[in-house]
């Protein structure tokens, strides 16, 4: 093999992995129980933990890890109340990004001690009472490749009813 083609081979294998999920490659999830939907990168990322209330998956090749959570909000918190507990979870480091609405927010930030980004979304059902959320980690270097990722997620989750 020419030192050409092994280079070639290394830059397009380096395109492959670096490339972000395709629309093809996300798969809708919905939780009848919570009922909430989004889509999944099931081609890019692998489920490696399910519980009552939890979803795990870790990036194929990679370090991303996301997180899908739901509940009960028993305490009928605002979506504001919420976020500022989620916002003093003793890993996080500070938040750089907080938007939110009536029945949702979203924040993003950097976990303690870590080069890791962290961006977490929770719907609320209208009376409140249940929540759901996503929350995506990776590292600091990968940002301009998951963006797209973060994105997808975003746009494709619709919270409980």
């Amino acid at each position: 093999m020419t030192g050409q083609t092994a280079t070639t081979i290394v830059l397009a294998a380096a395109l492959v992995l670096a490339a972000p999920a395709r629309a093809e490659d996300w798969q809708p999830y919905t939780d009848d129980h919570y009922e909430y939907q989004l889509e999944l990168p099931l081609t890019s990322f692998r489920i490696t933990h399910t519980q009552a209330g939890h979803l795990s998956l870790s990036e194929i090749g990679g370090d991303g890890v996301i997180d899908v959570y739901t509940g009960q909000n028993p305490k009928h918190l605002s979506a504001n109340a919420f976020a500022d507990k989620v916002s003093a979870v003793g890993e996080i480091k500070d938040i750089t990004y907080r938007a939110g609405g009536r029945n949702w927010f979203v924040l993003s930030g950097h976990y303690t001690g870590d080069d890791l980004i962290y961006h977490a979304k929770y719907i609320f059902s209208p009376d409140l009472r249940k929540v759901a959320g996503f929350e995506i980690s990776y590292a600091v270097a990968e940002k301009s490749r998951m963006d797209p990722i973060v994105d997808h997620l975003e746009a494709s989750f619709h919270g409980p009813q």
